[in-house]
């Protein structure tokens, strides 16, 4: 907070020497963005660091030319701080009344910043609105405003009061958040939106829920005492209360608003997406239903420091234009500390404002200083009528200041000493703004003090009620997440077969290709074959979702390259080689079929899983999948991994039925295009919380997918997809393994009618140690897949163990010996032979070594590595020559 907000920060001294002896010898001669500021600096009798002394005076530029720098520049000068730390220049002394009026707008309490936009019609749209806009907003605006900064100062007065050591992260310093959200809300609200989705992060949050989002004020007290929100059995973890959300119904007039604040955690920025992904899937209900997206509303609240530090936002917004991803524009407001936890301005970014990623994406981006809340009603006004006419993201800065420290218990005081000198002897806005309208005969000379009296003995009633309150729900959401709620018992097994001429049909319109059609040759033959049998597993997916979309379900399918596939296997568009016209055949199966949607994404992993996992909470009705280029490359998307999607429903009785492919399988690529890492999965996997599956033939995937869908139950489901299995021979199903009576099987074994040995295993491997003992003739051997590894099929093994009792068991993986499924299964697969009566429980494991990577990047070691694992597999055990048949099938 030490450094003054200037553009000059950008630049250094050599250089802006030379620049202003251009400028004063000619003006015209550099950039209509630096004319400006050096004729703010002439006129304040500044000079850059390091310049010469002023020359000769120079004619000042034409009144048309200092409008329009005053427009494009004028945020770099504007009164933005609370605190006055950073002066505004003086206006000259003779000023025609236009370029006057212009420099009040431009460079006062409110800003707008448009030379970043390429369109000069939304260019010139905003500054019309924003220039012809009225400088004081209406009475009643202004009477609500005063109302809501004084319980925003009542409430925030009343914690700090009754529980002085507790984290609250409050508003004060930048009340005026209150009233300006509030005013967003209710002009949507007048706009024709109905629905709102809102993001928020920690500071002032509380106060947001009880003043302006509509939480229950004893319920919220309750929560800050420290009672568990939840009447759940068993008892969930839950969260802490400014982590929780709300879901209310909000009246403006005779509009109402339905509004969502989502529960999000700690780690900054991360519910951007999130919140995205719900709105694009509330306005494709509303699309549906043939009504316009533009009714639902996504609001995203970030502070100075995240906004400009976290790559999420980055990722974030980049999705604002792109098709499957657009919510009809989002609203941003930036809460300014002007301060991170103890980092400067300067420590936290590189930029003049906090607001530079907005450039990219040609928003309107509006300043504004945090003790005018007149100034953030019209921001308000501004943003919400660009949106609705443009359907394109605005934001609001909103500079303000931060009374307390990061938390309540932190002192600022070691790090801003002079800044919090500064603070203390700073009037709060409420203050402020009542003797403003109390100027202006708005209210009386008494007024705030009777609203802050009134707001005081409210919420010290809710207060004293929160002690008897007790939870009467157990969280989890009703409407139509209701069908899915625990009633207490797993759900039945759903019967996923489907018909074999129905089947054939379906297979016949996936191959089907339009007549005059222009399809590339190879693609065709590829489009062809799906008709034939056995099925590859492209077409066991394309199959999967055919049966679910011809039943009404609809399928989003979304990732990098998804459309084609990485892997160049699926081939769901079909491009006219002559026109470039596309058509996806699973949007041609049938007039009363649901809507199928695939969208290759922006080279995103961390926003865009998240917006599927947001999109998946609003839709329990459509099967919702995510997939990784390579299953490794989730590892940019982790945070939305631990602290959404295995753990909401515990912490906030979040469901989610959002499907994860990823692709896995060690094959010498190397270490980023390998493993999946199912052992951070299935360390997280717990209380029923994901599915996690290594499916191995199309069919069980088939059923599985299916599964998903069919069963009276959602949880998050991972699944670790192939690559090698994508085009091998033995990897194929016929049309009788989909049909009805078949499903799932969670564990496959290939045996004879004894096993002296038993290998377990998943994926890919299993292909291998079954063609190794064939050529080995070892019939005593029993190769098991676990095709699902979380939650472990311990009633299927069990009854596999009881069938070989004496059979010594070998876990078989081609992962690392430290990663994969073995440090999971080791114990609980003892467990399971223990109650199965097992002469030996202990299981032996063969994998690789323990290594810090998770695979190797030479297809020789690769080959060779592979090849060991195999034979240590078999080892010691009696070997016996194979039948000829039994050797060419094994070639």
């Amino acid at each position: 907070m030490s450094r003054l907000s200037s553009p000059l920060n950008a630049a250094g001294a050599a250089y802006l020497e030379a620049l202003q002896e251009r400028f004063r010898d000619d003006p015209a001669s550099v950039d209509v963005s630096w004319r400006a500021v050096f004729q703010i600096l002439d006129e304040l009798g500044a000079v850059a660091p390091g310049a010469p002394a002023p020359g000769p005076a120079v004619a000042d530029p034409s009144p048309l030319l200092l409008r329009d720098e005053i427009r494009q520049r004028g945020h770099a000068v504007a009164a933005l701080d609370p605190l006055g730390r950073a002066a505004s220049p003086a206006a000259p002394a003779s000023e025609d009344a236009e370029t006057a009026r212009l420099r009040r707008l431009y460079q006062g309490t409110l800003t707008l910043e448009t030379a970043h936009i390429d369109d000069p019609a939304l260019r010139s749209w905003l500054r019309e609105a924003y220039e012809g806009a009225g400088a004081v907003p209406p009475a009643e605006a202004r009477r609500r405003a005063l109302a809501l900064l004084s319980a925003a100062e009542e409430f925030e007065r009343l914690l700090g009061t009754r529980y002085p050591t507790k984290k609250r992260f409050g508003a004060e310093g930048i009340e005026t958040l209150i009233p300006l959200l509030d005013r967003i809300l209710a002009a949507a609200a007048a706009a024709g939106v109905t629905e709102v989705q809102v993001g928020t992060m920690h500071r002032g949050r509380l106060s947001l829920m009880a003043n302006v989002l509509g939480k229950p004020l004893v319920e919220l007290f309750a929560g800050i005492k420290g009672m568990h929100p939840f009447l759940a059995d068993p008892p969930v973890p839950a969260d802490v209360p400014y982590h929780m959300g709300v879901e209310s119904s909000l009246s403006f007039g005779d509009r109402t608003l339905a509004l969502t604040l989502s529960p999000n955690p700690s780690h900054l920025e991360a519910i951007n997406p999130v919140i995205m992904g719900r709105a694009r899937a509330r306005q494709d209900l509303a699309r549906d239903q043939g009504g316009d997206s533009k009714r639902v509303l996504c609001v995203l609240l970030h502070t100075d420091a995240s906004v400009i530090g976290q790559g999420s936002v980055t990722e974030a917004l980049q999705l604002s234009g792109v098709a499957g991803f657009t919510v009809a524009g989002t609203i941003h407001i930036v809460v300014n500390n002007q301060i991170g936890f103890t980092t400067e301005r300067d420590e936290a970014r590189t930029s003049l404002h906090c607001t530079g990623l907005w450039k990219a994406v040609d928003s309107p981006i509006l300043h504004v200083n945090a003790d005018d809340p007149d100034a953030a009603l019209r921001a308000a006004d501004l943003a919400v009528s660009f949106r609705q006419a443009h359907g394109r993201d605005a934001v609001i800065d909103l500079v303000g200041y931060r009374r307390n420290g990061h938390n309540e218990i932190d002192e600022p005081r070691f790090t801003q000493p002079l800044d919090y000198t500064a603070i203390e002897g700073h009037p709060p806005v409420r203050a402020l703004y009542a003797g403003r309208l109390a100027a202006d005969g708005v209210v009386g000379a008494d007024a705030a003090e009777t609203l802050a009296a009134d707001h005081k003995a409210r919420f010290q009633q809710a207060l004293a009620a929160a002690s008897d309150h007790r939870p009467n729900h157990d969280g989890f959401p009703g409407g139509r997440w209701a069908p899915f709620a625990s009633g207490g018992t797993a759900p039945a097994e759903p019967d996923t077969g489907i018909a074999p001429d129905r089947l054939q049909g379906l297979l016949a319109a996936l191959a089907a290709i339009p007549d005059g059609f222009a399809a590339d040759r190879k693609v065709e033959r590829v489009i062809r074959r799906r008709a034939e049998e056995p099925l590859d597993w492209a077409t066991g997916e394309a199959l999967a979702f055919a049966t679910l979309l011809a039943d009404g379900t609809p399928v989003r399918l979304t990732g990098q390259d998804v459309v084609r596939g990485a892997f160049s296997h699926r081939h769901f568009a079909l491009t006219d080689a002559v026109t470039g016209r596309r058509h996806v055949s699973l949007n041609h199966l049938g007039v009363e079929q649901a809507r199928f949607e695939v969208v290759n994404s922006p080279l995103s992993e961390y926003a865009v899983l998240g917006f599927e996992y947001g999109y998946s909470l609003e839709r329990p009705d459509a099967l919702v999948i995510w997939e990784a280029q390579f299953g490794d490359f989730a590892n940019g998307a982790q945070i939305m991994i631990d602290q959404f999607i295995v753990s909401a429903e515990d912490k906030w009785r979040q469901p989610s039925g959002l499907v994860i492919l990823l692709p896995h399988g060690l094959e010498g690529q190397g270490p980023e295009h390998s493993s999946a890492r199912p052992e951070r999965f299935l360390q997280m996997a717990a209380r029923d919380n994901i599915r996690v599956a290594h499916p191995s033939t199309p069919a069980n995937y088939f059923h599985l997918l299916r599964r998903q869908m069919l069963r009276g139950d959602r949880k998050p489901l991972v699944v670790l997809s192939p690559k090698t299995l994508l085009r091998l021979p033995a990897a194929v199903s016929a049309l009788a393994d989909l049909a009805p009576g078949t499903g799932f099987r969670p564990v496959v074994a290939t045996a004879g009618e004894r096993a002296e040995r038993i290998l377990l295993c998943s994926g890919k491997l299993a292909y291998e140690l079954e063609r190794e003992r064939a050529a080995r003739g070892a019939e005593d051997v029993a190769v098991v897949r676990l095709e699902m590894l979380y939650p472990l099929p311990e009633a299927e093994l069990s009854a596999l163990f009881r069938r070989w009792p004496g059979a010594s068991c070998v876990w078989v993986q081609e992962e690392p010996r430290n990663l994969g499924a073995w440090s999971y299964l080791d114990r609980r697969l003892e467990a399971v032979r223990v109650s199965a009566g097992c002469a030996e429980p202990r299981v032996a494991c063969v994998a690789r070594a323990e290594a810090a990577s998770p695979a190797g990047s030479f297809h020789g070691d690769h080959d060779a590595d592979q090849r060991r694992l195999v034979e240590q597999a078999f080892a010691g055990l009696a070997v016996s020559l194979p039948s000829r048949e039994k050797a060419a099938a094994a070639e």
